[in-house]
């Protein structure tokens, strides 16, 4: 298998013990020994800390479990190059009538500039043309 890379929901859903997620995970940590996230997903997934955690005693630990998460999978940035994709994919999606939210916009383009397949259970991922989605 292709090193894959996750999107939020996946992310969430690993952390929450959905079965799905953690078969899924487990599968890929059979076959490679790297995964990968965008700094989108990381942004994603740290504003959700925030949001449910901001200004409690929670936060500290919180966010210290979810900085343990990401360790687990490189980061990939978000390149002027991935901007463009992520321009170009917007752009067709938007003229055929189809939104999709611009993190997951720019999370598709950058499983398509890595050509690597997405791992989500988000549908909306396939309409974008030119990458593999792995569903869960």
């Amino acid at each position: 298998m292709l090193v894959p890379i996750f999107d939020t929901t996946f992310l969430i859903d690993l952390t929450r013990g959905d079965v799905d997620a953690i078969s899924t995970a487990k599968q890929v940590d059979e076959t490679t020994d790297i995964k990968a996230v965008s700094v989108v997903t990381v942004h994603e997934y740290l504003r959700g800390v925030y949001y449910h955690h901001i200004g409690k005693k929670t936060l500290d630990d919180k966010l210290r479990k979810a900085f343990t998460d990401l360790a687990h999978f490189e980061q990939l940035e978000f390149t002027t190059s991935i901007a463009r994709e992520a321009a170009y994919i917007d752009a067709l999606l938007l003229k055929q009538g189809n939104k999709v939210p611009y993190a997951d916009v720019v999370v598709a383009a950058t499983s398509k500039h890595h050509n690597i397949p997405l791992v989500t259970r988000d549908s909306h991922f396939k309409v974008v043309d030119g990458i593999v989605v792995i569903d869960y």
